[in-house]
């Protein structure tokens, strides 16, 4: 029993092994998918109302870093989620994996924002009250992103969502 157990776990760790990108991939991919879904922010708001909003900067920066930080998170889940499969299997699983790793680093760094905005309101770490706190703010954060950033990313992210499924399902080792 407990050699079964054994080879499992050394199964698992050759797949999680396996899984990992190559360091140069999470540098440039990193950069490369953060910019890319920069750029795509910009131009939705571009396309909407003009770029007349109050920090361009501070838009195109969230929607820099977020992207970048879910890169090699969603690019290690989704290689270790297909292992061997098709392309079609590979293309689908890269595509929801990589928006929802972009989607939830982002949201994690707006959520951050946030709460670096409200700590002055809420009460002293680590009560109770203060964890409440802590927890109905990172959700209404994560909430308004969510609803937000429709806004956003449409015309471009989509694209660039169904264009990185691609790149995922050819890149089949």
């Amino acid at each position: 029993m407990a050699e079964g157990a054994a080879s499992g776990l050394v199964r698992l760790g050759r797949r999680l092994g396996k899984a990992a990108p190559a360091p140069s991939m999470v540098i440039f991919g990193s950069a490369a998918w953060g910019s890319a879904m920069a750029v795509g922010a910009v131009i939705g708001l571009y396309w909407r109302d003009g770029l007349i909003i109050i920090s361009q900067l501070a838009v195109a920066s969230l929607f820099f870093y977020g992207p970048a930080v879910g890169f090699a998170p969603g690019l290690w889940l989704a290689e270790l989620i297909c292992g061997a499969a098709g392309r079609m299997v590979r293309f689908v699983v890269g595509t929801i994996v990589l928006a929802l790793a972009t989607h939830a680093a982002t949201a994690a760094i707006f959520a951050l924002q946030y709460r670096v905005f409200y700590a002055h309101w809420h009460a002293d770490f680590p009560s109770i009250t203060w964890c409440y706190q802590l927890v109905g703010t990172t959700a209404g954060a994560v909430y308004q992103f969510t609803v937000d950033s429709f806004y956003v990313y449409f015309p471009v992210a989509p694209l660039l969502f169904l264009l990185s499924g691609v790149w995922f399902a050819r890149r089949a080792h």
